[in-house]
């Protein structure tokens, strides 16, 4: 282990298999939105608070263990799907680079990609 990289100086960075502590990050206000996420999700009538919702009460259906990044699909409040990225490369914060309403013709039954 070099000098730089000693444990008291590592970053906790969420497992990507543990939703759980990103939920917990979320619900802590430890996240933020990618200007690029919010644009497209308001050109979808999709707010920050739907992203939120979904992280919190949806499912994992995809892992990008080589860029740290979970995909989460779930409902949004007014039941419509909405699928969220979350990027936890960078410790106790979750970067939401993306959000949007899956596409039917690429997703079955809106959670396995076709």
């Amino acid at each position: 282990m070099s000098p730089h990289n000693t444990p008291e100086n590592e970053i906790d960075v969420p497992s990507l298999s543990d939703i759980e502590q990103v939920r917990s990050l979320v619900r802590d206000g430890h996240y933020f939105f990618y200007a690029h996420a919010l644009t497209e999700a308001k050109k979808d009538g999709v707010t920050p608070e739907d992203a939120v919702h979904v992280i919190l009460t949806g499912q994992v259906i995809a892992e990008y263990p080589e860029r740290r990044r979970l995909l989460v699909a779930g409902e949004m409040l007014n039941r419509l799907p909405l699928h969220v990225v979350c990027d936890t490369s960078v410790g106790d914060l979750i970067i939401i680079p993306t959000v949007y309403i899956p596409d039917d013709r690429l997703w079955a039954g809106r959670r396995k990609r076709r």
